[in-house]
């Protein structure tokens, strides 16, 4: 791990003496004139002009056909991405392209440990391609071996470090409870995108901003949030973000806002429970159901997100506790190992939740739905002074809780304070 403070540390010193300011003074290029043809008529056009015995043309196909799928999360999209990769690989079964699709496309359907073995087959047939090294420590992560997921990033910085690498990195960091070192490898990250293309320029600011609120620092996320948005004004992250900050300081109304330009760009499960909460907590009690029963028939594909959404609206809590454990079959990450940790405590079996709450709060990482768990399992547990710690840890983090949690979290506190010290926590003020 010798060579990566070495190359990172450079690279700081380059990016702050006046490479990285211009994302704050250039927004990128917008969209064609009027009339010009758009992204996916393009590749909807190419598509029907491309034979399928083209193994060169359906790769590409395939190739654009998932980066669209990816960012809008349409199925549609992903699956002609999968039949174009398929295409190219019956007629050249060692197709780079289109294999690369093959493992994004495992990615997405959370067959991880497929991934991890077909990711290292394919680095070690292809030692210098950096993107089989990155989805290896990708999958990695996912199955929660984190030593394993460095070493993968490492061996992708020492091939070839780039914004895919430094984003990785960046991202591991933050995992790890290292913000200021996450913050500056993301700002690597951005000073190293191909500044044409917006959207790209956009999700390395959002990066940034997630990292400033895992770091305590609301309104300097609040910036990045929006200046991302001058890159790409209808980035769905970029208003979650936005959203998140009005709501740690009580403008509810103003985040439902937010959130739901969220929701009209990508109507995203997660993105409909944040605007459920913001307005139940305007006071808006019946739209805030409304959208939040749409969160969870939206999510039914995503056991995790399932389960959580489940155990956030007080719903079923024997499925809730089934959805969790089929995800840790094939996903043994944090954040999954807290969502089991929450259904099994909320179903009073508070001995088999302790190790997994504890492993999910293990690596330090600044994440508000982490300390919740964390909070609920020791306060079951009677470890009073722990729960304490990471119940406040979560009502001072992001994201934030929904309305329900977070009043729970502020009962339990507030039963356990002296009587003098009660006004000043319900005030949401932090104590000595």
């Amino acid at each position: 791990m010798v060579p990566r403070p070495v190359l990172i540390g450079c690279a700081v010193v380059a990016v702050f003496a006046g490479g990285f300011l211009r994302w704050w003074r250039e927004p990128s290029r917008g969209a064609g004139p009027p009339g010009a043809e758009t992204s996916l008529e393009r590749l909807a056009r190419l598509d029907r002009e491309s034979s399928p015995d083209d193994a060169v043309a359906q790769g590409r196909l395939a190739t654009e056909w998932v980066r669209l799928g990816l960012r809008s999360e349409d199925s549609q999209h992903l699956l002609r991405a999968r039949i174009a990769a398929r295409r190219a690989l019956l007629i050249d079964p060692e197709r780079v392209d289109a294999l690369k699709v093959e493992l994004l496309l495992l990615h997405h359907d959370h067959r991880f440990r497929e991934l991890r073995d077909a990711a290292a087959g394919l680095a070690e047939q292809s030692p210098p391609d950096a993107f089989f090294v990155g989805l290896l420590g990708d999958a990695e992560l996912e199955l929660g071996r984190y030593d394993e997921a460095e070493a993968a990033y490492q061996r992708m910085m020492d091939l070839k470090p780039s914004h895919a690498t430094y984003t990785r990195v960046g991202y591991l960091r933050l995992l790890l409870g290292d913000v200021d070192g996450a913050i500056s490898v993301l700002k690597l990250a951005a000073d190293s995108v191909d500044r044409r293309d917006g959207d790209s320029v956009a999700r390395a600011l959002c990066e940034l901003g997630d990292a400033y609120l895992a770091k305590g620092s609301p309104d300097t996320a609040f910036e990045y949030f929006t200046v991302a948005l001058t890159h790409s004004p209808a980035l769905d992250r970029a208003h979650v973000g936005r959203g998140h900050v009005l709501r740690s300081r009580g403008q509810p109304e103003a985040a439902a806002e937010e959130y739901r330009v969220a929701v009209a760009s990508r109507p995203r499960a997660g993105h409909r429970a944040f605007l459920a909460d913001a307005l139940a907590a305007a006071g808006h009690e019946e739209e805030a159901r409304a959208e939040s029963t749409r969160a969870v028939h939206d999510v039914a594909d995503d056991a995790r997100e399932h389960a959580r959404l489940l155990l956030e609206q007080g719903g079923d809590l024997a499925q809730a506790e089934a959805l969790a454990r089929q995800e840790m079959t094939h996903r043994q990450d944090v954040f999954t190992q807290a969502v089991l940790a929450h259904a099994l405590v909320s179903a009073g079996k508070v001995e088999e939740a302790r190790p997994l709450a504890a492993a999910a709060v293990r690596l330090g990482t600044r994440n508000a739905r982490l300390h919740h768990v964390a909070g609920l399992v020791e306060a079951a547990s009677g470890n009073r002074d722990a729960a304490r710690h990471h119940l406040d840890a979560a009502l001072r983090g992001f994201p934030p809780l929904s309305p329900r949690a977070e009043a729970k979290a502020r009962a339990m506190l507030e039963a356990w304070t002296p009587p003098a010290n009660v006004g000043a926590r319900a005030e949401g003020k932090h104590l000595p």
